[in-house]
């Protein structure tokens, strides 16, 4: 007879198996593999018994702050900041106003619908206001799309990502403390904000210096990975945004070399030195445990959730409308007098929710806030239907091509990791 840890490690090893296949699937044909690791959860947790999801709700925190970690941190180390704000800005205002667009709308359909006060409607607009990149990275690939829209989209997922980051963690806040003074409110923001970003900026330049000595040493990749949580929980300590640390730290090792450019005239011998501190091997392990991670989160969101009622399937799906309905919006008002007010119709179904919103959902459940239910509950609706919608309407608007655009898109990724130099 099988005893429980033989069955735990089964599953374990299963759900590696199955994430990888799920991703290969991903690759090659555009279709989420959050379906399918959603659904293992929904099936070892609420189908089979294997694991229970009261129990496992406990452990909610603790995955979602590993999850924000080690995610945001390989996001950090494969975006080119500098690109996303001077070479692209189209995917900046589309960004904040697809963000702005979307948090209104779902904010003001969860207030009417639920009756919920006005900061937890903002905090369910906040956590669905952005694309997930990972999907769109890959949906982009696969469409028939300009290289210009192409870019646009994958950079403005990159920014709302940060969007729905800082500002949920900052209205949690907002209603933990039940602080709603707005004066504070905004110092309190920013605060969180420059902790965040100078705390992730101090402690990556100090990391690249001490890389420089210990990178030829044993296990530096996984001393990199406990620097990423030391920081995260310092900056959190400090009132800052761990979140945005884990990104700003990430963003300092992944573009070293564009940062090294800054001070080569001074310091040309030190930059030589710096050049080989992050190397290949670091960039792609990181990669590789965002990739478990990621794939056991999505399992674990299976597992807690639980759409007890019809109510709750049609919230998400109805949110998840609003959600196309603000886009569209968003990409009208960016593409005027724009090459790309040809592709409106494709870069309006590219709104897929991801990894943040799961990720996000979850943390209310951390703070013992209201309506913790809900936010789990239509997330898992809203991430498939926003991937049905995704997925469906690119094959029908602007049917998907495995020969176009993928030279054109790796291009794009191999540059932006690289320095504009």
């Amino acid at each position: 007879m099988v005893d429980s840890v033989s069955i735990a490690l089964i599953v374990g090893g299963l759900i590696i198996l199955i994430g990888f296949l799920a991703n290969y699937l991903f690759s090659k044909t555009g279709v989420p593999d959050m379906f399918v690791l959603i659904l293992i959860g929904i099936l070892c947790g609420p189908v089979l018994g294997i694991f229970h999801s009261s129990t496992m709700s406990g452990y909610a925190p603790f995955v979602a702050a590993i999850a924000l970690t080690y995610i945001l941190f390989d996001g950090g180390m494969n975006l080119n900041i500098k690109q996303v704000f001077s070479n692209s800005p189209k995917a900046l205002l589309l960004a904040v106003l697809g963000f702005i667009f979307s948090v209104l709308g779902v904010a003001a359909f969860t207030i009417i619908v639920f009756s919920v006060p006005l900061f937890y409607g903002l905090l369910f607009g906040s956590i669905f206001g952005g694309s997930s990149s990972i999907v769109v990275i890959s949906l982009a690939s696969r469409i028939k799309i300009s290289e210009k829209g192409a870019v646009t989209l994958i950079l403005e997922s990159a920014i709302t990502d940060i969007l729905c980051i800082v500002i949920s963690l900052s209205l949690i806040d907002i209603i933990v403390t039940g602080d709603v003074v707005v004066s504070e409110v905004a110092f309190g923001v920013a605060g969180k904000f420059l902790i965040g970003i100078i705390f992730g900026i101090v402690l990556g330049f100090a990391w690249l210096f001490a890389l420089s000595k210990v990178a030829t040493k044993s296990f530096s990749y996984m001393l990199t990975l406990g620097i990423v949580m030391l920081g995260y929980a310092g900056s959190e300590s400090l009132g800052g945004s761990g979140a945005l640390t884990a990104l700003i730290f990430g963003l300092i090792l992944g573009n070293e070399k564009s940062i090294l450019n800054v001070f080569r005239q001074t310091a040309s011998e030190r930059a030589k030195e710096f050049s080989l501190s992050v190397s290949d091997g670091l960039k792609r392990f990181g990669s590789e445990i965002a990739f478990l991670i990621r794939t056991f989160f999505f399992v674990f969101l299976g597992l807690i959730v639980s759409v007890s009622t019809v109510e709750l399937l049609l919230a998400g799906v109805a949110i998840s409308l609003i959600l196309l309905g603000t886009r569209f919006g968003a990409v009208w008002l960016t593409t005027l007098r724009s090459p790309m007010k040809s592709e409106r119709k494709v870069m309006t179904v590219v709104l897929t929710r991801g990894l943040a919103a799961a990720v996000l959902a979850t943390l209310p459940v951390q703070y013992g806030l209201e309506y913790s239910d809900l936010f789990v509950s239509i997330a898992v609706v809203v991430i498939f239907t926003t991937a049905i919608i995704a997925t469906v309407g690119c094959s029908r608007v602007n049917p998907f091509s495995k020969k176009k655009n993928i030279a054109e898109l790796d291009e794009f990724q191999l540059n932006i990791k690289e320095t504009s130099g």
